[in-house]
């Protein structure tokens, strides 16, 4: 068990977090060598594989942020107690990291650990400290340059940014809304030391021989062609997706060619996703010296959670489908204003659009003319139905 409690150690997460399970420091060694600390909560030592509570977790697979809804996928007095907070001290899985110049790895180490945020900061917080550079806070713009540096060095390797707006349907005062999101660098560099921790976690799983679900993506396209190709296009990267392939979970390790890394795992939200449960138990049982899960087993987990998670991503479709209804309807406006991207299926008139008004991206029913992308804005009338799908006509 290290003890970390010395490091000035932050978190940055949104105003009112359900699980809070990721944190890091930043601690300068031999002079000006900066090595980056990477934590997550530890619940994994909090209850034992195939317990009760384990069973459940694995019956939900995760938690579901609902628009109207949380249900979480661990008890909550689990979560309570492995939830990082502001001057609690909390176990966790930690890993460090020494870059090199370009942005790249050194060395890492994954420890299991002790330690005690200084600061539980919302993104606004965090953004508003990276923008002012206070001499007193000089640890979390030293760790965003760190991060910014690790991101143009996967770039280098092939990563692709998603540069795009996202949305947020809210319930505010009774009333349906939907928000536009834009990246702010503080979520940039949140979701960058996200990524680290997986890929240095899948190093040593792979390292150690430890059987464990990777996340695998292959590119099946010219990413550069099809981008410059549709470089004035408010969709390219929707576009660019069409053609890219789908990611696996496997337990074998492969590249994930879109993070630019040759190996990946999902580990740092074990609060609320199981597999992610999984390769921490995994870690924490090869550090302590516990028996480790088989491949076999790891397989059998992999297809259990494979069929819960279609049915948590249903679950999902219908909640976004019955608040963006009422929000249509609500609107009542005499159009909307859509970029066609693909036909899913012409002969049922189901077609992938985006409604650049709200960063949209849906699936709908839609009643019009085209065959292919033309990059041409159309503008559609809301058509209220009992349909699974959102009905529009041209």
């Amino acid at each position: 068990m290290r003890d970390l409690t010395n490091l000035k150690t932050f978190i940055i997460d949104s105003k009112d977090p359900k699980e809070v399970d990721d944190a890091f420091s930043l601690e300068i060694i031999e002079g000006n060598i900066k090595k980056l600390w990477i934590h997550i909560s530890n619940p994994c030592k909090l209850f034992l594989l195939d317990s009760n509570i384990d069973i459940e977790a694995r019956s939900k697979n995760s938690s579901l942020y609902l628009i109207d809804q949380y249900i979480p996928m661990l008890p909550t007095e689990i979560i309570e107690k492995a939830n990082l907070n502001q001057n609690k001290l909390s176990d966790t899985i930690s890993a460090s990291i020494i870059f090199n110049d370009n942005g790249s790895i050194n060395e890492y180490e994954i420890v299991e650990a002790k330690v005690k945020p200084n600061y539980q900061l919302t993104y606004d917080d965090a953004e508003e400290i990276i923008e002012l550079e206070p001499k007193e806070e000089y640890e979390i713009v030293e760790i965003k340059n760190l991060l910014l540096n690790s991101i143009n060095y996967r770039k280098s390797q092939g990563a692709i940014n998603f540069d795009s707006p996202t949305y947020k349907i809210n319930i505010n005062n009774g009333n349906v809304e939907i928000n536009n999101i834009e990246k702010s660098i503080s979520q940039l560099i949140v979701s960058e030391s996200m990524i680290l921790m997986g890929y240095v976690t899948s190093l040593y799983l792979f390292k150690n021989n430890i059987a464990a679900p990777y996340r695998t993506h292959k590119i099946i396209c010219d990413v550069e062609e099809i981008l410059e190709k549709y470089k004035d296009s408010d969709i390219k990267y929707s576009i660019l997706k069409q053609y890219m392939g789908k990611s696996y979970i496997t337990t074998k390790s492969s590249k994930h060619e879109s993070l630019g890394l040759i190996k990946y795992t999902q580990c740092t939200s074990p609060l609320r996703r199981y597999l992610d449960l999984i390769v921490q138990r995994q870690v924490f049982n090869n550090i302590t010296n516990f028996e480790l899960l088989n491949t076999n087993k790891i397989n059998e987990i992999i297809d259990l959670t494979r069929v819960k998670q279609s049915e948590n991503n249903n679950i999902y479709k219908n909640n976004k489908l019955k608040f963006l209804k009422i929000f249509f309807i609500n609107q009542n406006k005499s159009s909307y204003k859509i970029i066609f991207i693909k036909w899913i299926n012409n002969k049922k008139n189901i077609a992938l659009v985006y409604f650049p008004e709200y960063s949209l991206e849906l699936l709908i029913l839609l009643y019009i003319s085209i065959e292919t992308y033309t990059n041409k804005i159309y503008k559609v009338k809301f058509n209220v139905n009992d349909n699974n799908l959102l009905e529009f006509i041209h």
